[in-house]
């Protein structure tokens, strides 16, 4: 592979760049096509973010998610050099292109507004890889800030089949600990955690337990480790080191094969970032620091991309 190649599990910069008016191109927020593109290119897997904001009235989670995909179409239109990836063939050429590539995810299952059927309108509008809830309860299941964990909905298990059926990605981060075991229990896919780190290292409702670590490993899914400091450590300020400490434990309790990049660039500010990774340019700071851990190069690439890949291709059809 040339320069540094990534593949990225999670990202908030088509949200954020819809609401600041600015380019996914080129911008001066932590990712920007352009410079991925700079340090040798890759896949983004890019997220239409649903603010629980937008929720308050009918169709609002549905209208919110279309107008960030809008965002991506227009930029589209504009930019035929990048690969909207939707199957297999799509990810095989991105695999084998310069430039920076896109998957389109959802971050919240409420973007489809107690409609079951959207579900298939959101697949055909390209999206591939969906979420159950953010941190809130939704009308799907119960979120990782739960008050009272009741686990996923009638509607929601019946969300985790429709995803199944139509070969759409389930990830599995924000959710609650019985809504993530009944996601376990129903789904027959691999699941991920696009953005999601070890709760033995920081104990985080937001982080994954080692049976769930296990669970997502036994599965054939992913784990995208995340570059938010309240994620990383308990100072609430991480660094590429404490990055490399949550590569390691997983490596240590599942094996290296289940671990990616899950960076939630543009979901978080620069000020709660992990040092060294800033922004898309830190990607190396990341590589450098796991050689100093004795990571072989193979272990390095699998983490980088390749692991991520192989997932992909066995989900997309």
């Amino acid at each position: 592979m040339r320069k540094t190649f990534f593949i990225d599990g999670h990202c908030d910069t088509l949200s954020k760049a819809l609401d600041e008016n600015k380019s996914i191109y080129k911008n001066d927020l932590q990712f920007s096509i352009y410079n991925s593109n700079k340090i040798g290119g890759g896949i983004q897997i890019m997220a239409c973010f649903v603010d629980t904001k937008f929720l308050k009235n009918k169709n609002g989670g549905f209208n919110r998610c279309n107008n960030i995909l809008q965002k991506f179409y227009d930029y589209q239109l504009e930019n035929k050099c990048n690969i909207l990836i939707k199957n297999k063939n799509d990810l095989l050429k991105s695999l084998n292109s310069n430039n920076t590539n896109i998957i389109l995810s959802i971050e919240n299952g409420s973007a489809i507004s107690e409609n079951i059927n959207n579900v298939k309108y959101f697949y055909d509008k390209g999206v591939r890889v969906m979420s159950i809830t953010w941190n809130d309860d939704n009308e799907l299941g119960c979120g990782a800030h739960t008050l009272y964990d009741k686990g996923l909905t009638k509607l929601g298990e019946d969300y985790v089949e429709k995803l199944n059926d139509l070969g759409i990605i389930i990830d599995v981060s924000h959710l609650s600990e019985k809504s993530f075991w009944d996601t376990i229990s129903i789904s027959k896919n691999p699941v991920v955690a696009t953005h999601s780190n070890v709760y033995n290292l920081c104990n985080h409702p937001r982080n994954l337990k080692d049976e769930q670590i296990k669970a997502i490993s036994k599965s054939g899914g992913i784990i995208g480790i995340c570059y938010y400091s309240e994620f990383l450590n308990s100072t609430k300020k991480g660094s590429v080191k404490d990055i490399v400490e949550h590569i390691k434990y997983i490596r240590n309790l599942v094996g290296i094969n289940y671990i990616g990049l899950g960076s939630d660039f543009d979901g978080m500010s620069v000020e709660k970032t992990a040092t060294g990774v800033d922004n898309i340019n830190g990607i190396n700071n990341i590589i450098n620091e796991l050689k100093l851990q004795d990571f072989s190069d193979g272990e390095i690439n699998k983490i980088m991309w390749n692991n991520w890949s192989n997932l992909l291709k066995k989900c997309l059809k």
